[in-house]
């Protein structure tokens, strides 16, 4: 009755033997086994209690290196497996771990209530133990009633039930695998240096072991071939892919190894096992390659054949052509679409068929589209996952700190399992049948024509909505319930096998945490169902009988007990739609953002309104009122709102590409030339200017365009036309497709409705990743030369918006693109991400980059003139600049759990935080990968500097010091609350050379600017940022159209001031006056006239205006020298700036006059403090002649200028 035996002999077979089914085809209706077989295999199974992770689920999958096991020190505990029918029982197999029952039953059920012994043992000693028995049940339980070791449970490795009937199939007699070691035939075979020798030889494909495989080079045209030494009638035909698989294959027969037939054409290959029944005749049999899954090349574990059976059936496949790629032209641009050989994205092959593309990816559901039962659905407050056993629901919490102290987790103990007792767990698979902004609409079946069970998740919400097709199916299991109970809070189904018949129940919950040390947790949810609704009690299920045409429920999380009853009286106000509406003001810089709930009422008398939580970047600027009901987060408290609308309100701050040139006493143009010298000499920006990838393409584009805006601000002509050339040469190569060309193009794919490029060491191709944070550099780099270059506007505007429409479309109707694909506009935040396929949920890891993708968009729009898509551009930035503060570096210190010490978190994930990056753990890239690109959009993080300094503090504390690395991104974050602490300690040298330039201008910027400032704001034109430096007030305003723009400031008492500013210019002003004319950023000395008292040999007076800082004028050695420059025309001048050589006046007076020979009374500036560098001087004067008039000499030699400039407006 009991047999000893190898525990793990047999397993791999069954397991193997379950995977052999078809993918997306109907069962064969092969010869079945005589025999019984193995039922239990991946049904769904139920237990008493659960210790730590060690569910039920991993008694049946098949795996003796998982288990289930019971609570510690309790008798009795059960498990028991539901086989989907009736069936009659000849053997059970348990395979104990080492906590095994000395006592214990076999029973069986038809109603999971009354259970009949067909076995029982009081001496049991482990091991296997195989039992013979007879007797028939849909469920069958093992009843622990005696532990064999007192101060542990009961685990099980393995529960397997034998018999004939249930749901799960009879095996399928396959016969011998007839490819067994026969000889092979590959085009190649991976031999790369990480491989050990031998590991992806041709052999190992039909060698019987999963532990060993072929792999071929990463190329398309690659084929594996088996000869099977005779020809055969073949019947089947079983692909075991690694990770890589193929994408587009075909399977092809021959007589002689030549003459090839395709039999079976895969077009979606989705890898895994792929289980193919055929008819076919011959001797060889290939795999042809068409298109890889990833990419890397082919790679199979095995490679199976097996002989036709008679019976059988024998399909024959429609062998579809290949899309035939076309080139759709764009302007003067072009991309490429319907490209079988390029790298594809997963094919979204769990929807409904009425589901139209494009398909939104990048956000918290689109595992359900891609992964049978699909991966972790992070909703906040609620957490929940489709399981073998049902849809798994956990209130997850705040977290709890790894052992390491690196990561705030949240666990998967899930409290609850909702489910249709009707579904056929072996056969159920999900479908997406709709979506909104922040809720999908999903179907668990195990039919395409019946929706069995539907489920609707809110991001935000505590409630999750159910229905389903027949009303007595519903059912809840929870082996952490404590107890049921009701309004009143009084115990309710207290006993086994007690029914109720009411509308609503409430279920305590008391789970553990998954933390090192696992502490106990209790939990409330709210199940609201229709009047007259029966609960039963059974053991740790709830269930359900709904009424005759009323086939819904809903579940809360409730944040106490005492809740109940507000939660089920909005319980019944079922979502069925959400959508995100957002307005920009440009009259006050105001953002709104509203969020509407479209509900339908499943209950006459109840309220029409449902309940939602708003997370900390919502409700600290929330407009509409809220509750006190509040829950703990991964993300911080959320709080409740009432109503199927809130607002919250926010206040655009501008943004513009670069800052107008420092004036700090410390700054050297001389030195900042120097260093656009390196840029230009750079090989990322010379011979290796075009990247593969057009990520890293990004990363070179980026500096150029910086490199132009700088160079245009010290009027240096050559290297801004050098930068310009560059730049136009590597986007209008991207921006345009030619046929043959490897690499530099950018690709339609039509499954999803996106947009990508051939080669990415991220997955923008495969996985649908980072595109806001490549295109975001992209699109910036076209704003930049667009500005300056009106053919590239004309001719390639149309492609870059084909970027901004593929990561962050505005619009809801465009037939290419979805909806920001990037964004997630509950959870304020981008996520990097395409499928959201793990079950901590999406993430992303680079909050800089992510913001740069709005950066982009807003440029462009600001140049377009589209207010369309800068409206969604400053939403975009405005509220994930708030997300950003809040959640990756908790600026208000009240989001984090105390155990988590860090100051910046690494990455985010919808229901965890990781101190780490996919690269490098190194705390200056864990901080760091938020602080890049460097450009003026950083300073936002500085609006408070303690805050900022805070940051850069926690970063040097996390390093143990200060930063040895990654120095051009860590020191323009110092700046931002103390520039003055990286002047100190400024050495190029150790600066990544070809960014020098950019980190050298942000923090000479931020000397002479001061802080980001909310005291004042720019309206009627929005590209104007604002700084403040003592209580002195300047504004930068960007305007890159062809014509001038008037921008008013505000503070919160009204206006303070107005600027017009001229076309293609970037200014300084100051917010406080009004300015008349127009600002004129252009030197209006450059190349005019100049006189001078004396000068040296080969240093003219006409040196300090001739826009090279490398030239200069020098005066003999005298105190009482001048120059002075003829404008042509008289100005209303409003600024000098001063270039000084070593040789700086000490003493000098500023003049403006409209005779070069009367100066007397015409003085605009004095000092006698001059201090060299650059002097940057503000004044108020009209006239034709602007005058330096030196009084004292700083050396014994005279005054020397490499540049003289005169700022202001014709009169």
């Amino acid at each position: 009755m009991t047999l000893r035996g190898a525990k793990r002999s047999v397993l791999s077979t069954l397991a193997l033997l379950t995977a052999l089914s078809p993918l997306s085809l109907s069962h064969p209706q092969s010869a079945r086994a005589a025999e019984p077989y193995l039922l239990s295999q991946n049904r769904t199974v139920y237990a008493s209690s659960v210790e730590g992770a060690n569910t039920p689920d991993l008694a049946v999958d098949g795996s003796t290196s998982s288990r289930w096991s019971s609570q510690w020190g309790a008798d009795p505990q059960w498990i028991y497996t539901d086989l989907g029918a009736q069936a009659a029982i000849s053997r059970v197999v348990i395979r104990w771990e080492g906590a095994f029952a000395k006592s214990y039953k076999i029973q069986v059920s038809n109603d999971e209530s009354t259970w009949t012994d067909v076995y029982s043992t009081a001496t049991g000693d482990g091991g296997v133990d195989e039992v013979t028995l007879s007797g028939s049940g849909r469920y069958v339980r093992v009843l622990g009633t005696e532990r064999a070791l007192s101060n542990y449970g009961y685990s099980i490795l393995e529960f397997e039930v034998y018999g004939t009937g249930g749901v799960n199939p009879p095996p399928v007699n396959l016969g011998p695998n007839v490819a067994l070691n026969r000889p092979v035939k590959v085009s190649s075979y991976e031999q790369s240096d990480y491989l050990p020798p031998g590991s992806t030889l041709p052999e190992n494909g039909v060698d019987g072991s999963r532990q060993t495989r072929w792999s071929s080079n990463p190329t398309d045209n690659e084929y594996y071939q088996v000869d099977l030494g005779s020809q055969r009638t073949i019947g089947r035909i079983i692909l075991d892919w690694e990770a890589a698989a193929g994408r587009a294959f075909d399977l092809q027969v021959s007589a002689d190894g030549n003459q090839w037939t395709t039999i079976y054409r895969e077009m979606k290959g989705q890898g895994g096992v792929q289980n193919i029944p055929v008819f076919a005749t011959g001797r060889y049999v290939r795999m042809q390659g068409i298109s890889r899954a990833t990419s890397f090349g082919y790679s199979l574990f095995e490679f199976q054949v097996y002989d036709y059976v008679n019976g059988d059936p024998k399909p024959v496949y429609p062998i579809t052509p290949l899309p035939a790629k076309s080139v759709v032209t764009e302007g003067s641009g072009s991309y490429l679409r319907n490209d079988i050989t390029m790298p594809q994205p997963k094919y979204p092959l769990y929807k409904s068929d009425s589901l139209q593309k494009p398909l939104p990816s990048n956000d918290w559901w689109q595992s359900l589209f891609i992964n049978k039962l699909g991966n972790g659905i992070i909703t906040l407050p609620l957490k929940s996952k489709f399981q073998s056993q049902g849809l798994g629901v956990m209130t997850p919490g705040s977290g709890w700190i790894t052992s390491d102290g690196k990561a705030v987790e949240t666990g998967t103990n899930f409290d609850l399992t909702l489910m249709a007792s009707n579904i056929n767990t072996s056969s159920m698979s999900n479908r997406v049948v709709s979506y909104g902004d922040y809720s999908v609409d999903t179907v668990l079946s195990d039919s395409q024509t019946e929706d069995k069970m539907k489920v609707t998740f809110v991001k935000g919400s505590p409630y999750i909505y159910a229905q389903f097709s027949d009303p007595n199916s519903a059912e809840i299991y929870a082996p952490a319930v404590t107890r049921l109970f009701n309004d009143a809070n009084a115990a309710v189904l207290a006993a086994d096998g007690a029914t109720l018949t009411a509308d609503h129940i409430g279920i305590e919950v008391t789970n553990t945490d998954g933390a090192p040390n696992p502490a106990q947790v209790k939990r409330y949810y709210a199940l609201n169902a229709p009047a007259g609704t029966v609960f039963k009690r059974i053991g740790p299920k709830i269930k359900i009988t709904l009424p005759s045409g009323q086939n819904y429920l809903s579940l809360a999380a409730l944040p106490s007990a005492d809740k109940l009853n507000y939660f089920y009286q909005h319980g019944y106000a079922f979502v069925t739609d959400t959508k995100v509406g957002y307005t920009f003001n440009e009259s006050t810089s105001a953002v709104e953002t509203t969020f509407n709930t479209t509900t339908t009422l499943r209950r006459s008398g109840f309220p029409t309104t449902t309940l939602m939580t708003l997370a900390p970047h919502q409700w600290k600027i929330a407009s509409t009122p809220l509750t006190d009901m509040t829950y703990p987060s991964i993300r911080g408290t959320l709080k409740v709102s009432e109503g199927n609308s809130f607002k919250t309100n926010d206040k655009f701050y501008g943004i513009v590409p670069q800052f107008t040139e420092p004036n700090d006493g410390g700054y050297s143009r001389q030195q900042l030339i120097q260093q656009l010298g390196i840029l230009d000499q750079s090989t990322d920006t010379t011979e290796e200017l075009m990247k593969a990838d057009a990520y890293w393409q990004g990363k070179t584009l980026h500096p150029l365009a910086m490199g132009v805006l700088i160079a245009d601000q010290i009027g240096d002509a050559a290297y801004k036309s050098k930068f310009l050339a560059r730049l136009k040469t590597a986007l209008t190569d991207w921006y345009t497709y030619t046929e043959g060309e490897p690499s530099y193009f950018l690709y339609y794919n039509d499954d999803w409705g996106t947009m990508y490029y051939k080669n990415s060491e991220f997955g923008a191709n495969v996985g649908i990743t980072d595109h806001h944070f490549t295109y975001g550099y992209f699109v910036f780099a076209s704003a930049v030369l667009a500005t300056y270059d009106k053919d590239f506007e004309t001719r390639y505007g149309g492609m870059v918006e084909q970027l901004i429409r593929d990561y962050a479309n505005p619009s809801r109707t465009d037939a290419q693109y979805p909806f920001f694909r990037s964004f997630d506009p509950y959870a304020g935040h981008s996520w990097a991400g395409g499928y959201a396929d793990q079950d901590n949920g999406n993430n992303q890891e680079a909050a800089g980059e992510s913001l740069f993708g709005w950066v982009g968009q807003y440029m462009w729009s600001i140049l377009k003139g589209n207010k369309t898509y800068r409206d969604a551009a400053i939403w975009g930035f405005t509220t994930e600049l708030k997300a950003v503060e809040q959640y990756w570096f908790n600026y208000d210190n009240d989001n984090w759990i105390p155990e988590y010490k860090h100051k910046s978190v690494g990455q985010i994930y919808g229901s965890s935080q990781f101190f780490g990056t996919f690269f490098n753990g190194n705390p200056v890239y864990v901080y760091g990968i938020h602080w890049l690109p460097t450009s003026e959009y950083l300073t936002s993080y500085g609006f408070d500097p303690a805050k900022a300094a805070s940051l850069y503090q926690g970063f040097v504390t996390d390093n143990g010091g200060p930063e040895t690395d990654w120095q051009h991104i860590v020191w323009p974050i110092q700046a931002l609350s103390d520039p003055q602490a990286v002047l100190a300690k400024w050495n190029p040298a150790v600066l990544q050379q070809n960014e020098a330039f950019n980190t050298y201008y942000f923090v000479h910027a931020l000397a002479s600017l001061g802080h980001r400032t909310k005291d004042v704001w720019a309206t009627g034109w929005s590209s104007a940022t604002v700084y403040k430096k003592g209580t002195t007030y300047t504004a930068q305003v960007w305007n890159p159209t062809d014509a001038p723009v008037t921008v008013t400031f505000r503070n919160a008492s009204g206006v303070t001031g107005t600027a017009t500013v001229a076309p293609k210019s970037l200014v300084s002003v100051n917010p406080m006056t009004s300015s008349g004319g127009t600002q004129q950023p252009a030197n209006v000395a450059l190349n005019k006239t100049a006189a001078a008292s004396s000068s040296e040999a080969g240093y003219a007076a006409s040196q300090a205006t001739d826009g090279n800082a490398s030239t200069r004028w020098a005066s003999e050695w005298n105190d009482a020298e001048w120059i002075y420059v003829d404008l042509g025309a008289s100005y209303n001048v409003s600024r000098i700036k001063l270039n000084w050589e070593a040789a700086y006046a000490k003493g000098y007076k500023l003049q403006i006059s409209d005779d070069p020979n009367s100066w007397t009374g015409k003085d605009v500036f004095v000092t006698a403090a001059g201090d060299g560098g650059v002097d940057d001087v503000n004044v108020t004067g009209r006239g034709r002649y602007v005058r330096l008039l030196g009084t004292a000499r700083a050396l014994p030699f005279g005054y020397s200028l490499f540049d003289f400039e005169v700022y202001g407006t014709q009169s």
